[in-house]
């Protein structure tokens, strides 16, 4: 879900995962290009703070480096160095001009890819779908046993971020790691532009229909493959897939739903009710906490509601301050970091009715000190809803001590101390590990393939 406070981490160009030579790479598409370098910006540039591996390795990168031109193209900012790489892939030439002790160095060599993700019980197989004109990166765990087999579609939150070659502690990879154990085929579709994917729009760029879409084109994957049960789907959806999942099941014949941290309620209400939550934990004067969401109420209702265009909005001086430091405003069509579309078309995207049309089974998992998708009684609503129109078919679990990314980090005032401290790493070997086990005993259950009392 969308934060009013954003973190500020130092990116690292560089997977920690553990290489072995077990990945099954069955596809067409080329693996783009790993730098192996840990580099921040600052006042003097894109500078090298480590270097750890891959082509950094090879072409010579040394700590301390400037880093001035990719393949004859000049660096003048950090996304535009991350644009530039993004588009390097596995065997092309690499040609950096860096700045080291104030002298100009060439240094040239050869991309190296990123490694492919590996599996002690599943093979892990790389593919691709078609989307937009381009491709898709696609990756599937596949247990290591002949026949047809249950399977789960995992649709991640809101954040461009790609979903390859996840280190161990990451909570996706838990989650997808206990279904995989379970005997699941798990599959996994990277979002627009990300990854390996080729000739897509970007993230970025692309709104919540173009998203739906995507994740549409990972379902018809799944229920394609000749090793999969069609009748034994799962889609899981965390955070803005919870919004995407309903938006499939509704459509789509699955066997079961399960979401964890969402919202059903208007976008509207939401950030209203998220401003008044994260600014109580954040420790706000009463006074400087009540305008602050008198300030958020006349922009989200001129926005979300009224349906006035950001241009329109930041031509007010106070409004543009607002857009800016709140919404990571670009200054063009961008906030939180996506098409801002995406986001009004939340605010009218029915919601309950796509609930209302699931035909499938639903879980419905919240984590007592979430303090993104904070509503208990949001989560309650999908479960009334869904059982109103079709009884006894969904349920409600709740995790105590238990936040928006499955760790058990206490409080919510504590989750989110330990957030805004960027204490990311404890956050993930804090993983609450009942609530993957939880959604694994409830697919094996709704599936007729163990009871559970």
């Amino acid at each position: 879900m969308c934060l009013r406070l954003f973190a500020k981490i130092v990116i690292l160009l560089a997977f920690c995962g553990i290489e072995t030579s077990h990945a099954q790479n069955n596809a067409a598409l080329p693996r783009k290009a790993m730098l192996g370098a840990q580099v921040e910006e600052n006042e003097r540039g894109i500078e090298v703070l480590e270097v750890i591996r891959a082509t950094a390795v090879q072409i010579k990168l040394r700590r301390g480096d400037l880093i001035r031109q990719v393949n004859q193209i000049s660096i003048t900012d950090f996304s535009q160095f991350l644009t530039v790489l993004d588009q390097q892939i596995a065997g092309a030439p690499a040609h950096f001009v860096v700045e080291r002790n104030k002298k100009k160095v060439h240094l040239k060599g050869v991309f190296e890819g990123r490694p492919f993700e590996t599996s002690n019980f599943s093979d892990v197989l790389y593919d691709q779908a078609p989307f937009r004109g381009g491709m898709l990166r696609i990756i599937i765990n596949k247990p290591k046993k002949e026949g047809k087999m249950p399977a789960l579609l995992f649709i991640p939150g809101y954040t461009c971020s790609s979903i390859d070659n996840l280190n161990e502690t990451h909570p996706y990879k838990r989650i997808i790691d206990v279904f995989a154990k379970a005997g699941f085929v798990t599959l996994r579709i990277e979002k627009s532009g990300l990854g390996d994917s080729r000739n897509t729009p970007e993230c970025e760029s692309c709104d919540l229909h173009d998203e739906i879409e995507n994740f549409q084109v990972g379902l018809n994957k799944l229920k394609s493959l000749p090793y999969v049960d069609t009748n034994k789907i799962i889609i899981f959806g965390h955070s803005m897939g919870g919004i995407v999942a309903p938006a499939l099941s509704a459509k789509n014949q699955v066997a079961g739903v399960i979401v964890y941290g969402t919202t059903a309620k208007s976008w509207f209400e939401y950030q209203i009710e998220m401003y008044r939550t994260q600014n109580l934990l954040a420790g706000l004067d009463p006074l400087e906490y009540e305008k602050s969401i008198v300030d958020q109420y006349e922009l989200n209702y001129r926005y979300f509601v009224k349906k006035e265009a950001l241009s329109e909005l930041a031509n007010d001086p106070f409004m543009d301050s607002l857009l800016r430091l709140h919404w990571q405003y670009d200054g063009a069509e961008r906030i939180f970091s996506r098409n801002a579309e995406y986001w009004r078309q939340i605010q009218d995207l029915p919601h309950l009715e796509h609930w209302k049309n699931t035909t499938a089974k639903v879980l419905v998992q919240f984590g007592e000190s979430d303090f993104q998708a904070f509503s208990k009684a949001d989560h309650e609503q999908i479960v009334r809803t869904v059982n109103f129109y079709k009884p006894n078919t969904a349920a409600l679990q709740t995790f105590p001590s238990t936040d928006h990314y499955f760790a058990k980090s206490g409080t919510m005032q504590e989750a989110f101390d330990k957030f805004m401290n960027q204490q990311y790493v404890q956050l993930f070997e804090e993983y609450n590990h009942d609530v993957g086990q939880n959604a694994l005993a409830w697919s094996l259950e709704i599936l007729g393939m163990l009871k559970v009392n």
